[in-house]
């Protein structure tokens, strides 16, 4: 009886699917980063535009049309018994690693030579609340060159092991956590709809070259043990386990329970002040730091006064430390002045409260203080 010529690496459906998707996804944005991308913002090449997405419309239709065929003639070889030695699938894999590898060896590179989270003038002179979220990711990752090239480092060591098959596996057990992280600070930070769909991408391509490896990966875990011999504590050591989470919780939960009320913090604005008799007047605040116009009070007891009504500068602002007595109905205040001055202690007791208004008499440091406050809605 002859034999019948099977092939010697059958794909699994899904196998085959996955890898035809992620070839038309790799040769798409190839040319959308390589050749589209440059033309849409480079000045001197927008002539070209027109010619571009046309270009990008043919590439489309043709990648859908050639891979529908690829996959119809892969099914059909596969069932009459010729065997391709896993040819194609290794063909689609090496695509989807070199797309993979230089699309993070660009954002890499960019890290390093500073095209990504380099400063910004105007958001340098910005406050915080005023930024969205894509400038607060940038002025958080700019402020530090080292973590940028740190992560940057990460990235181009990751996509290089992408290139060869005997260190795939480990560039992706690399850069998965990178991009993982990178995918949720896109969704939440709002980051754009393009950067975002990008490192979706990514992720799914290393998921997927993760999943196919998944046997091996699994068969590791299993066979790498410590060679440090077992301490033999019976049940306590579970004890043990689940006392150290318990402990943690409820250290972190006692520390929540010192929180000041709510109804005491949050950001008032100094509606007027009178400071040994003599009224503040609305514009002193430009010359005097203890003209006060805002005061914070967090709600785990760090206290701010500030005399600009627009920014808290912190080198004319006072900071310090305050608790709350209920019982007293009075705060005491452990204030620093600016310029490293001594630190002076308040106690503000409050003449009236009512939601959302304080009326404070403040004495301390031979001053008698008296300040009408109402609080700023959270926006």
């Amino acid at each position: 009886m002859g034999q019948t010529n099977l092939p010697l690496f059958p794909q699994p459906l899904w196998v085959k699917i996955m890898d035809c998707l992620f070839v038309i996804i790799a040769v798409l944005d190839f040319y959308n980063s390589l050749v589209l991308y440059p033309v849409v913002i480079i000045p001197y090449l927008s002539s070209w535009k027109p010619i571009v997405f046309i270009v990008n419309a043919v590439i489309t239709f043709g990648m859908l049309a050639g891979v529908l065929l690829f996959f119809i003639n892969w099914m059909r070889r596969e069932r009459k018994g010729i065997d391709d030695r896993g040819l194609r699938h290794a063909w689609c894999l090496g695509i989807l690693r070199y797309w993979i590898a230089v699309e993070i060896f660009n954002y890499g590179f960019a890290k390093l030579l500073g095209t990504q989270f380099a400063p910004s003038y105007f958001r340098g002179d910005s406050t915080w609340s005023s930024l969205s979220g894509f400038d607060l990711t940038w002025n958080y990752f700019g402020y530090s060159y080292t973590l940028s090239a740190i992560i940057a480092g990460v990235q181009i060591i990751g996509a290089a092991l992408l290139l060869t098959r005997r260190t795939m596996l480990l560039g992706a057990i690399l850069l998965l956590p990178v991009m993982i992280n990178i995918v949720l600070i896109d969704i939440f930070y709002k980051i754009a709809t393009g950067a975002l769909m990008n490192a979706i991408l990514f992720t799914a391509g290393l998921l997927y070259l993760l999943a196919l490896e998944w046997p091996a990966v699994v068969a590791f875990l299993r066979q790498t043990r410590s060679a440090l011999p077992a301490i033999r504590l019976k049940g306590l050591k579970n004890i043990l386990r689940v006392a150290l989470a318990v402990y943690a919780f409820v250290f972190i939960y006692l520390v929540t329970m010192t929180g000041q009320p709510a109804g005491i913090s949050g950001k008032w604005r100094v509606e007027q002040l009178v400071r040994n008799g003599v009224k503040v007047k609305p514009m002193e605040w430009l010359t005097d730091s203890l003209a006060w116009k805002n005061i914070y009070l967090e709600k785990y007891g760090r206290a701010t006064f500030s005399p600009n009504p627009y920014v808290v500068e912190t080198g004319r602002a006072a900071i310090g430390i305050y608790r709350y007595d209920e019982k007293q109905k009075a705060i005491s205040f452990s204030i620093h002045g600016d310029n490293g001055s001594a630190t002076r202690t308040y106690i503000a007791r409050l003449s009236e409260s009512s939601a959302g208004h304080m009326q404070w008499t403040m004495t301390g440091s031979q001053d008698t203080v008296l300040l009408t406050l109402t609080k700023v809605p959270v926006q």
